[in-house]
């Protein structure tokens, strides 16, 4: 069986693409900007208890004024943080899907139809794209205008293909 961490780690960081990178401008003036909004709403509701307890009208108070206008700033900072260059770019493609992967890996022309043939009804039937689920897998796969039966097992970031005798089978790719 083949370690497939990597392959895995291409489809987390495709999928978090978007997302302020850790300890960046914009990551900092995303989390400043929640927090402002966050703690400014609340002591803005407070305002508006113990204004409307006393009787007076909450929107005259400049106390539940400036609550809210610091929230507000805090939402035009976490909004801003979008648009900051220091966020994860959009320019890494798609990585391989798992069946272009083992073919690439294997050697193999072509994965035809494969179902999971190890779970129950509510799990996969079929070959996942972007993550590796436990499982065993009945596939058919092409080579050189060869048809093979072949059994795809999953366990945990490991992949191992083999042959419907149960021989494994060897990787001659590059993964």
């Amino acid at each position: 069986m083949l370690d497939f961490s990597k392959w895995e780690a291409m489809w987390d960081a495709y999928n978090r693409m978007g997302e302020a990178v850790s300890g960046s401008p914009a990551s900092i003036c995303q989390d400043i900007g929640v927090t402002l909004m966050m703690v400014f709403d609340f002591v803005g509701l407070i305002a508006v208890v113990v204004i409307s307890g006393v009787g007076d009208d909450p929107e005259k108070s400049p106390f539940f004024r400036l609550t809210t206008a610091i929230a507000v700033i805090g939402g035009v900072l976490a909004l801003t943080s979008f648009v900051m260059p220091s966020h994860n770019d959009a320019h890494v493609s798609e990585p391989p899907a798992l069946s272009t992967q083992i073919e690439r890996t294997w050697g193999l022309d072509e994965m035809g139809d494969c179902k999971n043939s190890s779970h129950g009804l509510t799990d996969s039937p079929s070959l996942p794209k972007s993550s590796l689920d436990d499982g065993d897998w009945k596939c058919v796969a092409y080579t050189d205008s060869q048809r093979t039966e072949l059994t795809v097992h999953i366990n945990g970031n490991r992949v191992g293909l083999y042959k419907a005798d149960g021989t494994v089978l060897k990787p001659v790719g590059k993964g």
